[in-house]
């Protein structure tokens, strides 16, 4: 018992979830998880999809449902098969103690990413080992992608892109399992989850397609391989369209209304270079480190060129697709939402860092030192602090005049670590600016946003600030502990290559 329970405290994936754990907001922060709620909710109480609308103008924006004035939700129908147990189960423990439903029922939500995220890093462990890269260099890699990315924040909220990237790299490192027969029933299975999360998924199928099309001229096994990635997706993609004809009348309507068509030329010639660099909404500046991995392209072009192809097409066509798009990063999020899922994706190419060259071990390490405070400072706010508190200053005809969400976040991070009130001077932010901005209406945005600090609000509200500040202290301490512990430091945990 005592050896199982050592081993239980020696695993990285331990404290990995107690950070989570420490550092999830105890309620819902994006309005759009509140359509799956709804939808959950009217399952079960009612027996149908259809659902009150949020805002009033969101009829006007969805298909109109004849004979009603409901709407069913736009979002992905596989997100219902976790909230509807949670949905019962909050009803249960509110029937059983009086406790608010709702309240309990957001509770439990605010943390349902954490084992689709432990999933996720558990295959992007698995992948990194089968390209080659030492075990216990793989356990600290994995531990830089979950807390030095722009992963960690996506786990602590309730968007559904971490659900997305387990079910992604499952299909990717079952690819990787070239010895299992069935492994292209397990692509299948992944990827019918992630159709099922996002229809816009249909995207990755390709390169999948042409990789088993390529094996098949090797082994004439085409057949078997058409069947088994065909045994899951088809019935999901007919159970879609089904679906989609008994709610909308239509088969090609899945919810989004004119929105689902809305790609243009014009919308990637004015995106493509802000989805990278852009401190609002790059994907490099929230998460510098992923940089490194294209240090070693060329090692892994001549490793595994299959891999690699994988990898990239899938990034490239997403990448495309998304920034061709109307929407501008992802609705209110921190940095951009539509590029998430492609951050573990480009960090694959990690498994041919080669630890013994120590040009590898400090570009590493400079790049996470940088990552690493952009993060906790991401964990530590609401998802669109910033973005409420910079409307005080967007009466300025310089659209640079306001700070970046990167520059405003870090500043209003450091302003709560001696102001937990809501109520802020101006010129903290914008130095032409002299009033106050009173934030305090937001419940929400007083003090680090961390669910011990909003259980404190219930008790006793003075405790609020100290709260937080420990809260932090204990997940910055707990960070650099699983650093300096799972840091490979004898010869025999160095690299392969």
């Amino acid at each position: 018992m005592k050896k199982k329970f050592a081993k239980v405290l020696k695993s990285p994936f331990t404290w990995i979830s107690f950070l989570y754990l420490l550092s999830a907001k105890g309620h819902l922060e994006i309005v759009d998880t509140e359509y799956s709620v709804r939808t959950a909710k009217a399952i079960i109480e009612n027996g149908s999809m259809l659902i009150e609308p949020i805002f009033k103008d969101q009829r006007n924006n969805s298909p109109l449902i004849p004979g009603t004035d409901k709407i069913y939700s736009q979002y992905g129908i596989g997100i219902l098969a976790i909230f509807i147990p949670v949905i019962l189960i909050a009803k249960f423990f509110s029937f059983a103690s009086g406790l608010d439903e709702t309240l309990l029922s957001h509770f439990i939500l605010s943390f349902y990413n954490i084992p689709f995220a432990i999933l996720g890093l558990w295959n992007f462990r698995e992948i990194l080992i089968a390209l080659g890269q030492n075990t216990k260099i793989s356990n600290f890699l994995m531990i830089c992608l979950g807390l030095g990315t722009i992963f960690w924040k996506y786990v602590v909220t309730d968007f559904s892109e971490i659900c997305q990237i387990a079910f992604i790299l499952g299909a990717v490192n079952s690819y990787l399992c070239k010895g299992n027969k069935n492994r292209w029933i397990l692509i299948s299975g992944y990827l019918s989850l992630l159709i099922l999360l996002k229809l816009v998924y249909v995207v990755v199928i390709p390169p999948f397609l042409i990789l088993a099309f390529h094996e098949a001229a090797r082994d004439r096994m085409l057949f078997k391989k058409l069947i088994h990635g065909a045994f899951l997706l088809v019935p999901v993609g007919l159970f879609l369209m089904f679906m989609n004809w008994i709610r909308y009348g239509s088969i090609f309507e899945s919810g989004y209304g004119g929105a689902q068509s809305d790609f243009s030329i014009h919308y990637l010639l004015r995106d493509w270079k802000d989805y990278l660099i852009s401190l609002d909404r790059g994907i490099i500046p929230y998460s510098p480190i992923i940089l490194v991995g294209f240090f070693t392209i060329r090692k892994f072009f001549k490793v595994n060129k299959e891999t690699l192809f994988l990898i990239t097409t899938i990034c490239i066509s997403f990448y495309l697709l998304t920034a061709s798009w109307v929407g501008w990063k992802g609705g209110y999020c921190w940095g951009n939402r539509n590029l998430v899922p492609l951050v573990p994706l480009i960090c694959v190419s990690w498994a041919f860092l080669d630890w013994k060259n120590l040009y590898h071990r400090i570009t590493f390490f400079l790049f996470f030192l940088i990552s690493i405070p952009i993060q906790i400072v991401g964990i530590s706010l609401k998802t669109h602090e910033w973005s409420v508190l910079s409307r005080e200053f967007k009466d300025h005809p310089d659209p640079y005049y306001v700070p970046s969400e990167i520059e405003g976040s870090t500043m209003l991070f450091c302003e709560k670590l001696f102001n937990s009130s809501g109520n802020y001077s101006a010129n903290t932010f914008v130095n032409e600016h002299h009033h106050t901005i009173n934030l305090s209406n937001y419940e929400s945005f007083i003090g680090f946003n961390f669910w011990p600090v909003h259980a404190c609000k219930l008790i006793d509200s003075s405790l609020v600030g100290i709260m937080g500040k420990g809260v932090l202290g204990l997940s910055i301490l707990v960070t650099v502990g699983l650093i300096i512990y799972f840091y490979p430091k004898s010869s025999k945990d160095l690299s392969k290559f």
